[in-house]
């Protein structure tokens, strides 16, 4: 029996894969490592105008669906981490599913959080007629990516992930940006029913998920939470340049609330920090 199932799921565009390196270090911290790709993701090969169509209609609770399957399986309750889209995924299934803690990596919000503040609203809106029409919703331009979603990384790093995007679901951004149109409740979260440790990490540079998306996502967790603010750090906070920060960001949460791995490293093995980690930290 395993009692470190870790379970990583991806935001927008990406696919299980994207986590790389990151997941590497959650293996040599001591946790069976899960990195589903969501359904109809991948990388941009094939037949990806099939895909895209395919993916268009997919809802997030369709989404949650495959990845409590997924969960079922596991000999233990996982720790269940998510990175932007894939952060309001995981507390959907943390809400319906036993878990050992859930760390959220710039949060996409739940149903009742605002999200359109000026930065972000001038990214996603211009995908508005795919929301409203149930369209796939292809990877944004170089240009977007480069300046307001991966904007602290280098060129190289940029070049190398821009690669791999993959279209997403309009259906699925229509529940979530347009909750209060959305006649299931898709995007709405009972935080009550979610009683384990929460870990919310953000970058004060991110434009695509406002920082005070992921505090407000904090307050609703009350107590239970901890909130990080990585200065400097941009949405890609899993990979490159801010990935170190943020693992000992987790790291310290997991120390402070007893459940870390007793088998492997927990110290990251790769560059060390070049600025402090977070610039809070509350309970």
């Amino acid at each position: 029996m395993s009692s470190n199932h870790i379970l990583l799921i991806h935001g927008t565009w990406c696919n299980g894969d994207n986590w790389g390196s990151f997941a590497d270090e959650l293996k040599n911290r001591g946790y069976t490592v899960h990195t589903p790709t969501l359904r109809h993701h991948g990388a941009p090969s094939g037949d990806t105008w099939m895909n895209a169509q395919k993916v268009a209609k997919i809802g997030l609770l369709d989404y949650v669906a495959d990845l409590i399957e997924l969960v079922d399986t596991m000999d233990s309750p996982p720790l269940i981490v998510g990175h932007s889209l894939g952060a309001l995924l995981a507390q959907l299934v943390a809400e319906r599913r036993p878990n050992a803690g859930v760390i959220l990596l710039a949060p996409a919000p739940t149903s009742g959080i605002f999200a359109l503040y000026p930065r972000s609203a001038f990214l996603w809106l211009r995908f508005l007629p795919q929301w409203l029409m149930r369209k796939p919703m292809y990877p944004c331009s170089w240009k977007i990516w480069e300046s307001m979603i991966c904007n602290t990384q280098s060129r190289e790093i940029q070049e190398s992930y821009y690669s791999t995007l993959c279209a997403e679901s309009g259906t699925c951004y229509f529940q979530m940006v347009l909750w209060y149109l959305d006649p299931k409740k898709s995007a709405r979260v009972n935080f009550d029913v979610i009683t384990s440790p929460v870990l919310v990490v953000t970058g004060s540079e991110d434009k695509c998920a406002d920082p005070r998306i992921a505090r407000t996502t904090a307050r609703r967790y009350k107590h239970q939470s901890t909130y990080v603010e990585l200065k400097g750090s941009d949405h890609m906070l899993v990979f490159g340049r801010y990935m170190s920060e943020t693992l000992e960001a987790i790291d310290l949460w997991l120390a402070n609330n007893n459940i870390a791995p007793i088998n492997g490293s927990k110290v990251f093995s790769g560059q060390p920090s070049q600025s402090p980690v977070p610039t809070s930290i509350t309970n």
